[in-house]
């Protein structure tokens, strides 16, 4: 997997341990790969974050592919960068492919599970082959590998954890009867790969990122200071007591938005910066996040690595990015390894506040600097993690799956 990343910079794809697949000139590029067209293939995903819109956009693209998804996922979710409980609607296209459906403790991504009987809606939707977009670990992916298994329904599952964190055996041993019996892990990243197949992954492991929406580009604010933002869960882990520090560095006037929610936003909206407050956007959906990126020069992902959780995959650097944004972001997991993927950006030591503040400084006293690390992510951005470049490395796990199966057709 390392060397397919380091190609896919360069716009190759390779595949991922093990097994390697026929020869693929697509992938990452988001070049067409090889189509099963002679007949509709009918998909079941089980999705949590296909509550979100924005995140159906694959499943959009595999459907005018000639797919028939069928996506079970939660009736009520709450989000992480806004309050309030969010209900699934479906995007153009995947009008009557949604089956909204109660789970126990909703929001919660690993423990979260479905309260009706997943047989019964497997029986319904007759799919050939699933996609559970959850981790190995999780209670969901537990729940619906063995109704999947009992029917002969071939399946992958996503795998975004990079930090092989202690879990109690009884959980260690579901995450090996899903990775055992997954046709296909969806990796999010180098580190995810490894992980899933040091844990036992039978099937084929391959870099399969998250796209980015296709935002169009928002209208950018007149004159205003410059602007530093964050994106994401306002917690101690992503570094924002750092991002404080190293904002109050800097000479005024500056600005700091942040967008998000959570436990620390009590104790960050309002602080004193040079010239400035800092300013809190709690109810910008995903959907309108290109709305909150224009009002930035740069965002910064400062966060900090803990004994159970590091960075992964940092979708909202690549959205950044897509948006003309920068990014500086911490040493912190997967966060380095994107940014060189990129080269959207840079790096600093995590828990360094003055090396981040060098950083900004470096970026608002360089606008051609800016410019260029905007321009290069930007095309990288949409060259590795557009929707239909994002869809290509799923779609052809998919295919194989069939293939190995010996599907001929609809069955």
């Amino acid at each position: 997997m390392c060397e397919a990343l380091c190609r896919a910079r360069r716009g190759a794809c390779d595949a991922a341990p093990g097994p390697p697949p026929p020869p693929c000139d697509a992938g990452l590029r988001g070049a067409p790969g090889p189509r099963f067209r002679t007949m509709s293939r009918r998909l079941l995903v089980v999705s949590h974050p296909a509550v979100v819109g924005v995140n159906q956009e694959v499943y959009g693209e595999l459907r005018r592919r000639g797919w028939q998804p069928t996506l079970v996922l939660p009736e009520r979710w709450r989000g992480e960068y806004s309050k309030g409980e969010l209900r699934p609607e479906p995007i153009a296209g995947m009008e009557g492919t949604l089956r909204p459906t109660p789970v126990a403790l909703a929001g919660r991504p690993q423990r979260h599970f479905y309260l009706a009987r997943p047989g019964r809606l497997i029986e319904r939707a007759q799919p050939d082959v699933a996609f559970l977009e959850a981790e190995p670990f999780s209670l969901v992916a537990s729940q619906w590998r063995r109704a999947l298994v009992r029917r002969g329904i071939p399946f992958g599952v996503q795998a975004a954890e990079n930090i092989d964190r202690p879990l109690p055996a009884p959980v260690r041993r579901l995450r090996s009867l899903v990775l055992r019996d997954a046709a296909f892990v969806a990796a999010r990243s180098e580190s995810a790969g490894r992980l899933a197949t040091q844990w036992g992954a039978r099937g084929e492991v391959r870099f399969c990122p998250h796209a980015v929406p296709p935002w169009e580009p928002a209208p950018r604010p007149g004159a205003r200071p410059f602007t530093v933002g964050y994106a994401g869960r306002l917690v101690e882990s992503k570094g924002l007591r750092d991002l404080l520090a190293a904002m109050r560095l800097l000479a005024a006037p500056v600005e700091l938005v942040l967008i998000g929610d959570g436990e620390m936003r009590g104790e960050l909206e309002g602080q004193e910066i040079p010239g400035s407050r800092v300013r809190v956007l709690a109810g910008l959906g995903h959907d309108r996040m290109a709305e909150g990126f224009a009002e930035l020069d740069v965002l910064a992902l400062p966060s900090r690595t803990t004994p159970t959780w590091k960075e992964q995959f940092g979708r909202v650097i690549v959205e950044a990015l897509w948006c003309g944004v920068p990014v500086v972001g911490s040493d912190s997991g997967e966060i380095p390894w994107l940014i060189e993927l990129t080269g959207g950006g840079l790096v600093f030591a995590e828990g360094d506040v003055e090396a981040l503040a060098r950083r900004l400084t470096e970026l608002r006293e360089d606008p051609a600097l800016r410019e260029r690390l905007a321009e290069r992510g930007g095309q990288a951005a949409r060259r590795l993690f557009s929707v239909p470049a994002a869809t290509d490395p799923l779609e052809q796990m998919l295919e194989r799956t069939l293939r190995g199966r010996g599907a001929g057709g609809d069955s």
